[in-house]
């Protein structure tokens, strides 16, 4: 064996060629070493063969197919691999431009805004839900808003501020174009109120899009939390009380006040030692007010939070984070 010959490794280092690459080449015909050890079938190259490894790593870099490329190693004349280069650039053009052609559809798409109808009073009554629950957080300067979610044949409102979150669902109609998710300042929500919209109408979200009942205004530029986690964790079956019961014993007591939920029973007590769980009483107050309901349920979760929701029906939610007592 000639002292010259280059192993797979070295060959695999200086062509840029991973080692079961090289085994790949000789298995197809492509670069066959050009000695094998009977014994221990170990490959060895010559240094010309350098050459040719760096030129099938470019052109497989390229894309080039290895039928191509045996052509292109195995052609008599350069005009004959010039010609499969062309060949194979106007492929790599064509692909480019059809590539370019399905990215400019799908931006179609996804810039396309979300479109539903809804009736006016249900609407009007989602943002008196969960108004109460928006905030100012410079961290999430969305907070400051409302995030209307369009989600199939539902569409939710969201306020939270980073203490508690509310959402209040709005059943649509002839709803078209895909989920979409838009921060709409409350302002702009609130007044709707005091406008005198149809029964039914239109509403359309998009990147730059928020019409809602026939008003205009700009969305919000600023990312939501996502809402839905804690949704999901206060979803558990709760203790249903009645609303006026609730609303009486709440109202006298402290500002923070500990709740216990014991089969049938919600217990309201005072806030206990240091290092204990306890819930904003005007929170809980807000809660059950938006609630708008004559029953309903507690639940707490894993982490401790307080959900709210109306016995019936049991599709909005408020959820109260909880205050840990220092003193």
């Amino acid at each position: 064996m000639p002292d010259d010959l280059l192993s797979i490794g070295a060959l695999s280092r200086a062509g840029g060629l991973p080692v079961t690459a090289l085994r790949f080449y000789d298995a197809a015909g492509v670069l066959r070493p050009s000695h094998v050890d009977p014994a221990t079938g170990y490959r060895w190259y010559t240094s010309a063969q350098v050459h040719t490894a760096r030129l099938v790593a470019s052109l497989r870099q390229a894309g080039l197919p290895v039928s191509d490329l045996v052509t292109v190693l195995a052609a008599p004349r350069e005009a004959e691999a010039e010609a499969v280069l062309a060949r194979h650039r106007r492929r790599l053009e064509e692909d480019l431009a059809a590539a370019w052609a399905h990215l400019d559809a799908a931006g179609e798409l996804l810039g396309r805004p979300g479109r539903c109808t809804v009736a006016s009073a249900d609407l009007v009554a989602a943002v008196a839900a969960v108004r109460h629950a928006v905030g100012a957080d410079p961290v999430w300067p969305g907070l400051a808003g409302i995030l209307l979610h369009l989600d199939g044949d539902t569409l939710r409102l969201v306020g939270c501020d980073r203490f508690r979150l509310a959402v209040a669902t709005v059943p649509v109609q002839q709803v078209s174009g895909p989920p979409v998710r838009v921060v709409a300042p409350l302002a702009f929500l609130a007044g709707l109120a005091h406008t005198t919209p149809p029964d039914v109408g239109p509403v359309a979200l998009g990147v730059d899009v928020l019409e809602v009942l026939g008003s205009r205004s700009a969305p919000l530029d600023a990312t939501y939390p996502d809402y839905e986690g804690l949704v999901r964790s206060g979803s558990s079956p709760g203790t249903t009380v009645t609303s006026d019961e609730l609303l009486r014993t709440v109202m006298d007591a402290d500002d923070v006040v500990a709740v216990r939920l014991d089969g049938d029973r919600v217990e309201i007590a005072p806030p206990g030692p240091p290092g204990t769980l306890g819930f904003s009483r005007s929170f809980l107050l807000d809660s059950v007010r938006a609630a708008r309901a004559e029953h309903v349920a507690l639940a707490l979760d894993e982490r401790s939070a307080l959900s709210v929701r109306a016995a019936d029906p049991p599709h909005d939610v408020h959820v109260l984070m909880p205050i840990r007592l220092d003193r």
